[in-house]
């Protein structure tokens, strides 16, 4: 128990939050749910499922293919810049 007491401290001190020995015994029973639930997951065999990226399939008709419509060459766009050096637009410092 004093473990967890020293170690939910510690996290507190780490995200800047002041905890109340008032706090502490509201604090621990909390930590207990939670570890609870954890192991309630682990619990769960997910040895032969693939990886998501989302938990739900995606369709993605909306999406059009991508096709090369019209481009521009180099030498269109270096004409429209005001200052050009070595094949480059020169545009001001942003970051000081």
């Amino acid at each position: 128990m004093n473990e967890i007491k020293e170690m939910l401290l510690e996290a507190a001190y780490d995200a800047m939050l002041d905890i109340t020995k008032e706090e502490m015994p509201e604090l621990i029973h909390e930590y207990h749910i939670f570890m609870d639930q954890v192991k309630a997951l682990e619990a769960i065999d997910t040895l032969d499922v693939a990886p998501l990226a989302f938990p739900y399939e995606i369709e993605t008709s909306y999406l059009r293919e991508d096709e090369v419509i019209h481009t521009i060459s180099q030498e269109e766009i270096l004409s429209q810049g005001q200052d050009v050096l070595n094949d480059q637009i020169k545009v001001p410092k942003v970051v000081v």
